[in-house]
């Protein structure tokens, strides 16, 4: 695993890499949303079950335009970012079939307003995928040296930076319903 700045995660994000990097809570695992070999990778490497589809997160909303109508965005989702809400929403028809949840047909946003985040998607231009670097069903990562430990031969590089200030993964509300999921 290498371990470096936003900056040079670019490359192994456009090559289909996996990069580990601080959020507002907790280490997070990422990689190109629109590249399916790279998202089937992270599921291996959680041990999660192939149909359980994964948030994004973004630094801006014109990063989303490719993935659901940016126009029919709530204002209650505008109002919460950039911030720690993620929000489930319908998916445009052409975004990734992995991205969507089959039975839903939502897809799970953020707008991040955290810095590492903000650069790594500035820098790639586009959205990333957002998971939390765990084994599905363990705890969450804190320490940058855990994360290391657990990952170091399933991670292709690890964004050098620090955890927000908030003590959980962000809260997920479904925006058609308006009920919190987590």
């Amino acid at each position: 695993m290498i371990i470096g700045s936003p900056e040079n995660a670019i490359k192994l994000l456009n090559d289909g890499g996996i990069i580990g990097y601080p959020t507002e809570a907790v280490f997070g695992l990422g990689c190109d949303p629109w590249n399916e070999k790279s998202v089937n990778r992270i599921s291996n490497i959680k041990n999660r079950k192939k149909n359980k589809t994964f948030l994004l997160v973004g630094s801006n909303i014109d990063q989303l335009a490719s993935l659901i109508d940016v126009d029919t965005i709530s204002k209650e989702a505008r109002s919460s970012w950039p911030g720690h809400v993620t929000w489930l929403m319908p998916a445009r028809n052409d975004a990734p079939s992995w991205l969507i949840d089959k039975e839903t047909g939502l897809i799970g946003i953020r707008v991040s307003d955290h810095p590492v985040i903000n650069e790594i998607c500035n820098k790639f231009q586009n959205p990333i995928i957002s998971t939390s670097a765990n084994i599905s069903g363990d705890k969450n990562i804190k320490d940058k040296n855990i994360f290391i430990s657990e990952f170091k031969n399933q991670v292709d590089y690890l964004v050098e930076g620090d955890l927000g200030n908030q003590d959980n993964p962000s809260i997920i509300i479904n925006m058609i319903t308006n009920k919190n999921i987590r």
